[in-house]
């Protein structure tokens, strides 16, 4: 079974995301007229040398030999593969940490009247998130209108902190009319890389400054967390329910 085939069928063992499947599909294309049985440690071990020969970065590196991994995971899981020779590459390969430059709003007036950039500016979502959003994810008619982030045909959400319920603020009601909706999971990348090109900042960079925003104008750590779906830390973390209603008067402070 060459490892193409092997990719076919693991994506088909379990529901995955868009994003998901063109990552794995990605980091299979440099080995996927290889037959699996070939693979040995060694060929692992060589894949990994390749990719570092080649100057990718290391962020690169982890993610492609991660999704191979777990396709081989999958696989045994399935009973098709015998074992996973990759297991344990990903040692040594360092996360790089991104700076990001905090930049105030005059420097993204390219994007003022854009309904996503708007959208990541004033709620501090991920770009997947606010790109792959359907229509009855706005949700007007609530006591505190909000946005439902939760798993989707188009993506799906990092982990069980990420689904979540985020008020409206009050400055981007003017732009839900003029919201995009798009089914193509790659709308988030294409639009960063357009941000990024125009501005010298990515998607996630405004997010950063969302966070950094947010802690300049005091506002409860719980409940940042909560906006940006993060799983927050502490010995009280697990204590209580951050209500939406408190999420919505803590937002209105960022501007």
């Amino acid at each position: 079974m060459l490892v193409s085939k092997l990719c076919k069928r693991t994506l088909s063992f379990k529901r995955l995301s868009e994003s998901t499947q063109y990552g794995s599909r990605h980091a299979a294309k440099h080995i996927e007229h290889v037959e699996v049985d070939q693979i040995d440690r060694e060929f692992a071990v060589d894949h990994r040398c390749e990719l570092l020969e080649c100057e990718y970065s290391t962020g690169y590196i982890r993610t492609q030999l991660g999704y191979i991994g777990t396709m081989f995971n999958r696989g045994v899981e399935m009973g098709i593969v015998k074992w996973n020779p990759w297991q344990g590459l990903l040692r040594g390969l360092d996360k790089s940490v991104k700076k990001y430059p905090h930049k105030k709003f005059e420097h993204f007036s390219a994007f003022h009247q854009d309904p996503l950039f708007m959208l990541i500016w004033l709620h501090g979502m991920r770009v997947s998130e606010g790109a792959c959003l359907l229509p009855e994810d706005f949700v007007l008619d609530a006591e505190v209108p909000y946005i439902n982030i939760e798993h989707n045909h188009i993506r799906k959400c990092k982990n069980d902190y990420t689904q979540r319920h985020i008020p409206i603020h009050p400055s981007y009601h003017q732009f839900i009319d003029k919201f995009t909706f798009s089914d193509n999971a790659r709308h988030g990348d294409n639009f960063s890389r357009r941000l990024k090109k125009k501005t010298g900042i990515s998607a996630h960079g405004i997010r950063h400054n969302f966070i950094t925003r947010m802690r300049q104008s005091g506002i409860e750590y719980s409940i940042a967390m909560a906006i940006v779906g993060h799983k927050p830390t502490g010995m009280t973390a697990s204590y209580g329910d951050v209500l939406l209603e408190d999420m919505a008067e803590q937002l209105q402070k960022l501007r």
